[in-house]
C-alpha cells in the first residue's frame, strides 16, 4: 500500500518536472495554451565562462519553486496556459551558413501562425537571431528590445559571423525595417563604435553609467508597436546575476528590469521573447531561481490584460 502510494506521489513529480512551473495539465497543453517555451540548449560561441547549454535545464527545477500566486498582479499567471515544448537542438552553426538557426526559425513560425506568445530559453545570445527571423515574417515592422550588459555589433567575431558578441549586428541586417534599442550597456568595442559612427544605424543604447536618468516612457517610445524582447541576463548587475559568461558589473537591478519589461508589455505588443546567456553555477540556486521568477513574471505581465488585470498595476 506505501509503495503503490510512494510510486503515486513520484509519478506526479516526474509528470510536473516535465512542465516550467508544474503546471497542471489541464493549463499545459497545445490546445488550452497561450505561452509557448521553447527550451533551446545552444552553446557554440561561448568565449569566456561556459555553461549556457545547461540553461534551460536549471530553469525547469528551479521552476518548480516559484510562487504561482503572484503577489503584484493579484493572479496566477499560469491560468492562461503555459505549454513546454520539447527543447530544440542546434548544431554549431557553420560561419557560412546562407539561413543559421533554420531549426529555430521553423519551430517558432507555427506559434506564432496560432498566436501564441513563444519565449525561447537558451542558450547563448546567438540564437536570438533564428527567433527574430521567424517574427519579421509576420511583422515586418519589427522592433526589438534588448536587454544587455554589451552591444553585440560585431560583424564577426573569433572568424564567425554567428557568435554571440555579433547577434545585434545581424538581426539588424535581417530585418526589413531595422529598429533596435539596447538597454543596460556598459561594455563595447571600438570596431563597434566605428561601425555604428559610419553607418549611424537605427539602434538606440541606453547606457548603464546613465540608469539613475533612464526614464522607461522614453524607452519604449523608441520602439515600434510589434516588438521582440531579448534578455541577456548579464544586462543585471554581476552581484545579483553571477552565473553568466560574460558577467559586469554596474548592471540593471531587479526592479529596474521588472519596470521596463511591465511598461513595455502594457503600451507595446510583445510578439514573442528570449532569455540568454545564463550559466549555472553549481550548488548556487539564487540565480536559477532569479530567472525562473524573471520568465514567469515576463509570463504574468504580458498576460496580464488577458487575464483580467487592469492598468491600474503599473
Amino acid at each position: 500500500m506505501l509503495g503503490a502510494i510512494l510510486d503515486g506521489i513520484n509519478a506526479i513529480m516526474t509528470e510536473a518536472s516535465n512542465n516550467y512551473f508544474g503546471v497542471p495539465e489541464e493549463y499545459a497543453g497545445a490546445d488550452n495554451s497561450r505561452v509557448a517555451i521553447i527550451p533551446v540548449p545552444y552553446e557554440a560561441t561561448t568565449s569566456y565562462g561556459k555553461g549556457t547549454k545547461n540553461a534551460p535545464e536549471a530553469i525547469l527545477k528551479a521552476s518548480q519553486q516559484v510562487e504561482l500566486f503572484d503577489d503584484e498582479l493579484w493572479i496566477e499567471p499560469y491560468r492562461v496556459g503555459i505549454q513546454t515544448l520539447d527543447p530544440v537542438i542546434i548544431e554549431p552553426v557553420d560561419p557560412l551558413a546562407a539561413n543559421p538557426f533554420r531549426e529555430l526559425k521553423g519551430n517558432i513560425i507555427p506559434l506564432i501562425e496560432f498566436d501564441k506568445f513563444p519565449i525561447i530559453l537558451g542558450g547563448e545570445h546567438s540564437l536570438t537571431l533564428g527567433a527574430v527571423k521567424a517574427c519579421v515574417d509576420r511583422y515586418p515592422d519589427l522592433s526589438v528590445l534588448q536587454i544587455d550588459a554589451h552591444a553585440d555589433c560585431r560583424q564577426s567575431y573569433d572568424g564567425n559571423p554567428y557568435s554571440h558578441a555579433t547577434v545585434s549586428y545581424h538581426m539588424y541586417k535581417n530585418m526589413p525595417n531595422p529598429l533596435i534599442t539596447i538597454v543596460g550597456v556598459r561594455n563595447i568595442s571600438a570596431d563597434e563604435v566605428s561601425w555604428m559612427e559610419d553607418e549611424k544605424p537605427n539602434i538606440n543604447i541606453f547606457w548603464a553609467r546613465q540608469q539613475e536618468r533612464w526614464n522607461f516612457q522614453e524607452i519604449i517610445s523608441t520602439l515600434s508597436d510589434n516588438v521582440y524582447l531579448t534578455i541577456d541576463v548579464d544586462g543585471l548587475d554581476s552581484g545579483i546575476m553571477p552565473a553568466t559568461g560574460t558577467p559586469e558589473p554596474g548592471g540593471m537591478n531587479w526592479y529596474q528590469l521588472m519596470q521596463l519589461i511591465k511598461q513595455l508589455c502594457v503600451r507595446k505588443n510583445v510578439v514573442a521573447a528570449d532569455i540568454v546567456e545564463f550559466s549555472p553555477i553549481e550548488g548556487m540556486h539564487a540565480p536559477d531561481f532569479l530567472v525562473a521568477k524573471l520568465l514567469y513574471k515576463l509570463i504574468g505581465y504580458r498576460c496580464a490584460l488577458e487575464l483580467g488585470v487592469t492598468k491600474k498595476y503599473l
